[in-house]
Formats: structure tokens, sequence, C-alpha cells
């Protein structure tokens, strides 16, 4: 692996920890403080289902930016850190709800349009292969340092002021990382050829729109099992503690996910066992903290899935607006899922029911994902060395060509095609750039889709 991208690795693994470590940290010191005014149900409603839709809207808002053509991604950034802080004060410092649920809402805006740039910058500057942990460990970061930061005084630190300095220290440093590495690691990722490829002959929008009805699904089902009411905040649970279960769920399921995408699939659907077993056993002598714990554990693998799934499509697709749509969607999904939960409260086995209905529904898109991705890309697979040679043939590739193409459908970087071939990276690079001229693509993941397009003749 190359140096800049082994550093493009860990540039945006620190970005997405102390982004998530600020947005998650004003976040519980809001819920903190809505919990001290209002009844447990009106504060899930306030921070769970409009604070997530703010937060889609603030995914949205950064995608519809990216989409309209090229711009100076920082400077939005340092914009949206700035305005963050600035809703924040009121947010946690207010005794007026009114007060502190708009300011909260702002809040949870801004937390959406950061959480659309380190989702870019996942997509753009870092390779696919390490996709799922570079995410996964980047969340696992910034949830341990809230727990560090939840044993100081017992966890009072939420409460106090102090949270606001540490808050504006932390939006500091995001700053002083953003400004010391964003141009020279961007793109680091694509060197690498992509993980996912969508067959040729799929109808693409047919397919995003049941990529994001399979995550809309998983979300709710996910959710509706277990709600993380904030009642149980109010009885004393430390939500800080019980998500160090979600740290662990977050860094395996990435590791999972390197693995294979598939694996990480299939993993995320049996999580959704997870939420029957939470509806299973409310009522009895459990512990509501063991409940919590295993839930946030479930719930790890399910948010690695959703992120790398549009991560990888965004890729595939060349379309950079599309890498925060899997958490755009998963939070329109929570959102949905805490209002049904709410209003089906007094209503256990209808709850259940719906929740049944909508996990049948969530395994039929599943299968249909599963299909096009994974099932089919093996199928093609058995007869690799006939579409090799008839690849080549087609487009009347020399032998040293052919063997620098074996290469690249390896996932093999420059460095270490020179380095098995006995040549030069600078002749590597002459004779991808005779590859791309002969097959008309413009870059490797180009070249990769026109052969798996080859794949379908």
């Amino acid at each position: 692996m190359k140096e800049n991208v082994r550093k493009g690795i860990l540039y945006n693994t620190a970005v997405i920890a102390l982004c998530f470590l600020l947005t998650s940290t004003g976040y519980l010191a809001w819920v903190y403080n809505l919990a001290k005014m209002v009844s447990p149900q009106t504060a899930d409603a306030l921070t769970m289902v409009a604070g997530y839709l703010f937060q889609a809207a603030g995914v949205g808002l950064f995608a519809f930016i990216v989409q309209r053509g090229s711009f100076q991604a920082e400077r939005y950034m340092y914009t949206a850190l700035i305005l963050y802080i600035l809703f924040l004060f009121p947010s946690i410092l207010a005794h007026s709800l009114t007060l502190a649920a708009v300011s909260g809402m702002f809040m949870n805006l801004l937390c959406g349009f950061i959480a659309g740039y380190y989702l870019m910058k996942l997509m753009t500057g870092t390779p696919a292969g390490v996709r799922g942990v570079v995410f996964g460990a980047g969340y696992c970061l910034s949830i341990l340092g809230s727990w560090v930061l939840s044993l100081i005084d017992k966890g009072s630190v939420y409460y106090s002021n102090s949270i606001l300095v540490i808050c504006v220290i932390i939006a500091a440093a995001v700053i002083a990382v953003i400004r010391a590495g964003s141009k020279e690691h961007d793109n680091t990722g694509m060197e690498e050829s992509a993980v996912l490829r969508i067959p040729e002959g799929t109808d693409i929008k047919t397919f995003l729109i049941t990529a994001g009805l399979l995550v809309l699904l998983f979300s709710i089902v996910n959710s509706c099992g277990f709600g993380f009411p904030t009642a149980d905040v109010v009885a004393g649970i430390s939500l800080e503690f019980s998500r160090l279960f979600y740290a662990a769920g977050l860094l395996i399921a990435g590791l999972v996910c390197d693995k294979g995408r598939k694996y990480c699939a299939v993993s995320a659907l049996t999580a959704l066992v997870i939420p029957f077993i939470m509806l299973a056993l409310k009522g009895e002598p459990v512990s509501a903290t063991v409940l919590w714990a295993l839930s946030y554990f479930a719930f790890g693998f399910y948010s690695v899935y959703r992120i790398i799934l549009f991560s990888d499509i965004a890729e595939s697709r060349g379309n950079a607006a599309l890498s925060g749509a899997g958490l755009l969607i998963g939070r329109v999904g929570d959102a949905a899922a805490i209002l049904l939960s709410l209003a089906l409260a007094q209503h256990f086995m209808l709850l259940l029911a719906v929740s049944a209905v909508l996990f049948i529904a969530a395994v039929i898109l599943f299968l249909k994902i599963y299909q096009i991705l994974y099932i089919e890309k093996y199928v093609y697979q058995a007869s690799e060395s006939e579409i090799f040679n008839r690849f080549s043939a087609q487009y009347d590739l020399s032998a040293r060509e052919r063997e620098v193409l074996r290469m690249l459908l390896s996932e093999k970087t420059n460095t270490e095609i020179a380095e098995e071939l006995s040549i030069s990276e600078g002749t590597v690079k002459y004779h991808i750039h005779n590859l791309l001229q002969k097959t008309g693509c413009r870059n490797r993941i180009a070249l990769l889709s026109a052969y798996a397009g080859n794949q379908n003749m």
C-alpha cells in the first residue's frame, strides 16, 4: 500500500472520529437538557423524530450542494462547524423549551451537513477495501471519547457548561485536521478498484430505489424493537456506557465488511432479529441495560452496512452526492420507527405485527439486492479465463497490457504491479494509459466497469 494511501486512511479515520465526537457530544448534551424539561415521550418525539429528520435534511442539503457542481467543500464545512457551535449554546443552556428545541433543530441540521462532508471524504479518500474499517474505527474512537467524557465527575460534565468548552475545542481540532490534510489526501481511495460493480443491464433507477427502500425498512425494523427510549435515560441507564457496545459492533462490522461485502450484508440482516428479542423480552425480569447494550451492538452492523452500501454505489456511479444517502434514508427510517413506537406504545401486539410485516418486506428486498450484487457476480466468475481472453482480444491488448489488466482486476496498486513485474511505476502508468486509450475509458473504475459489462455478453 502506498504511503500516501496509508496516510489518507489515517486522515479520514481522524476526520470521521472528531466530527462524530463533536456532533454526538452536542446531541447527547441537548438530549439531557430537554429531558429535564419535558416528559420522556415528548423528549423522544423532539430528539429522535424531529431531530433525526433535521439530520436527514442536513445530509440532503450537503448532497444538493455537491450535485450542483464543483465547490469548495472545506469552506462550507468551516461555516457549518461555526454555526453548529453557535446553535449548540442555546440548545444546551436554554431553560425555555421553545428556544432549546428550535436551536436544537438547527444544530441537528448542521449535524447532518457535517456527516455529509465526512461521508463524502470516506468515499473519495479511502480505498474501498478498507472503507468499512475506516468508518467503523472512526465511530468507535468517537464513542470511546464520549465514554471518557462521561467519566469526568461521574458524567455531570454533560449537564454543565464545560461541555460547551469541550465542543469548541473539538470543533477547533476538526478545522485544524481538515486544514492540514484535506487536499493532500483527497481521492487517494480512487487508486484502488471499486468493490461494488453493478452488472451491465441493471436498471439503475430501480436498483437505487430498491436499495433505498431496503435501508429504510432495515432502519424501521431495527428501531421499532427497542426505540432507544429517553425514558431509560431518566431511569438511570448510562447512555455513554451502553454505547461502548455500539463501538464494539461498529468495529467488528467494519472488519466483516472489508472481508467481504456479502458477509456484511448477511450480518446486517441477521442483526434485525435482535429487535424481536427486545420486543419478546419486554416486561420480563431482564436488565434494561443488558437489552440496551445488545440492541446497540446489533445496531453497529446495520450502521456500517447502510453507509458502506451507498458509499460503494456512489463510487461505482461516480456520483459523490450519493455517498451520504445511506445515512439520510436511515435517519428518516429511525424517525419513522420512533414515531411508530410512540403511537403504538400501548398496543404491543400491533407493534409486533407491524414490525414482522416490515421485516418480511425487508427480507424480500434484501434478496433482490443480494442477487444483483453478489450471486450474479460469482456466476460470471466461473468462466473468468474465457471472459478475460474475449475482453483482451476485443481491444487488441498486448501481452504486457494483459498482465497489467490481470493485476488491476486483482485490485493491486501501481507499486505492487511494478514490484511483481519488475518494472518501474512510470512504466506501469504507461501501460495503464494504453489500456485506457484502447478501451475508451477515463479511469480505472470505468475500465473495471467496462470489463464487468463484458461479462454479460
